[in-house]
């Protein structure tokens, strides 16, 4: 637990915060995402205390530690909310050795510009991506910059939200169609770890192992899957683009925000 409670908080960050993959991100941004959720159970506690909630998204997919540390960063520092998570590095995994020094730096120096400005801070890593053998190139990388990210969270004294730490990511049902978002369920269990830094009343009820779909990866859909994401994820890298070019943050300022009523937003008590 850090310094609840909060009226207002701000995410930055990649594609993961912004809510790819989530149930119904695909028909509205908004409400969809590991922060957006873990906004509506600090909302929820806050009007059951009488208490005003506040919630902006900054993050945007595509967006590296240069990004995030940059725009992003410099936006949450106007909207001076009471907490503000980070979650950077993913789309940095392939930088080579010698430009990790720098990319910590950056890191570093948006973190702390973050607590000299009065927000609590939570910083996630990376995290290990077991789901895919194909992945396995990746392992090594996710490893080297999640240790980076903890060792700055130690260095700082800021909490740190640990993806790279939760075996249960191994199973397809974590994850999204392409295979690099998390799915619904991926989405929920992380705003609960989440959660459960800030030591909230809510949880999301995690669907039982029945419950939860696991995307087909047959010859079929793996060929799809190369077609419908791996090929243009390469073509957008050749040509120094990404998928968030010519898009906003789906919030940039501060709004009340309630959860909703659906069967995707299922909250209990803890």
């Amino acid at each position: 637990m850090i310094g609840t409670p909060y009226g207002s908080y701000v995410a930055i960050g990649d594609s993961l915060s912004e809510g790819l993959g989530d149930f119904t991100f695909h028909q509205t941004r908004r409400y969809n995402g590991w922060t957006d959720r873990l906004a509506g159970l600090m909302a929820l506690q806050a009007a059951e205390e009488s208490r005003n909630f506040e919630f902006a998204n900054l993050a945007l997919r595509g967006s590296k530690i240069k990004n995030i540390m940059g725009s992003q960063l410099d936006r949450a520092l106007e909207l001076n909310a009471d907490l503000v998570t980070v979650m950077a590095g993913s789309n940095d995994l392939t930088a080579s050795p010698e430009k990790l020094p720098a990319l910590r730096a950056v890191y570093r120096d948006g973190v702390r510009r973050l607590l000299d400005n009065g927000s609590d801070v939570i910083i996630a890593n990376t995290i290990n991506p077991l789901h895919l053998n194909v992945f396995k190139p990746l392992r090594y990388r996710a490893q080297r910059m999640s240790e980076l990210i903890t060792d700055l969270g130690q260095e700082l004294n800021v909490q740190v939200l640990d993806l790279y730490g939760i075996e249960s990511f191994k199973d397809l049902c974590y994850w999204a169609d392409d295979m690099v978002h998390f799915s619904g369920h991926g989405h929920v269990k992380v705003a609960n770890e989440a959660a459960s830094i800030l030591d909230l009343k809510y949880r999301f009820r995690e669907a039982e192992r029945h419950e939860r779909l696991t995307p087909a990866r047959g010859l079929v859909e793996t060929i799809q899957w190369v077609r419908k994401d791996v090929i243009p994820f390469t073509q957008r890298r050749f040509k120094g683009v990404t998928s968030g070019d010519g898009m906003q943050p789906k919030s940039q300022n501060l709004e009340p925000f309630r959860p909703i009523s659906s069967p995707h937003w299922e909250i209990l008590t803890n």
